[in-house]
């Protein structure tokens, strides 16, 4: 087969691929769907907003998010995120503060959305150029340079920005209130250990219903651009509770050249 010949078959093949419509089914536990925050114990189909998407059909569906969604949207290429509920703390701000409706998550590019992935509050995703962007809880981003930010809705900045020592004493949000009461190890009031931790564990769980977790946005990073080392191409990302995993590769030299 002539390369001319394999170039018009591949065309072919992704024009028959964007004729196809996929969608997207959505079930467990998803706060802001429901009112009353019930889990969903069947699939339902995922709507896709009708502002901001060229074509009504999905790419992708992502994995990760503590209490919210994300896929991208076929087309353009935009990463949606819904799900979460303004009592849910740093997941509320990570998903852009997407409830019930899905919407185009705020990033600072327009370049297709390839790939992306969450954590419990933090997210990353990769551009069509390779581009690696990343957001949420100040911990699981590294340093970088700040290209959007949470108050002005999705403004450029130029600064660059190094990650800030966190506290030793600081927790994140996930968990505050499960220090022990009094702060000591040493067992108070003459109880035995079962009673103390017993106790223990009754009012910290009394707290947790008491003080829904804050969406403190000075916790959150906005979205990101992360600086790597040039010929560095990044294909793939996967996120756990509280750490990113990246899958890169080098540009050929031809192609460094360019840069």
């Amino acid at each position: 087969m002539s390369e001319n010949g394999g170039r018009e078959e591949e065309e072919e093949l992704k024009m028959e691929e964007q004729k196809k419509k996929y969608e997207v089914l959505m079930w467990g536990y998803l706060p802001g769907v429901l009112s009353h925050k019930s889990p969903l114990t069947s699939p339902v189909e995922v709507q896709l907003p009708d502002n901001g998407i060229d074509v009504q059909s999905w790419k992708d569906v992502c994995g990760g998010g503590c209490g919210f969604a994300m896929a991208i949207s076929a087309g353009s290429g935009k990463l949606i995120t819904w799900g979460s509920a303004d009592d849910q703390g740093q997941s509320y701000l990570t998903s852009g503060k997407h409830g019930e409706t899905p919407e185009p998550f705020p990033l600072p590019t327009e370049d297709p959305i390839v790939k992306a992935a969450a954590g419990w509050a933090h997210c990353v995703s990769v551009t069509e150029k390779n581009d690696v962007y990343t957001w949420g809880w100040k911990e699981c981003v590294p340093s970088s340079k700040v290209v959007a930010n949470f108050v002005s809705g999705g403004s450029f900045e130029g600064d660059a920005i190094r990650k800030e020592s966190v506290p030793t004493d600081q927790e994140s949000p996930q968990s505050q209130g499960s220090k022990p009461i009094g702060g000591s190890v040493a067992h108070q009031d003459n109880k035995k250990p079962e009673e103390t931790a017993k106790r223990r564990r009754t009012m910290t769980a009394k707290q947790e219903l008491e003080s829904p977790p804050l969406a403190d946005e000075s916790l959150s990073a906005p979205a990101c651009i992360v600086e790597l080392d040039p010929g560095v191409k990044i294909t793939s990302v996967a996120a756990g509770g509280r750490h990113t995993l990246a899958l890169s590769g080098h540009m050929k030299y031809e192609d460094m050249e360019e840069l």
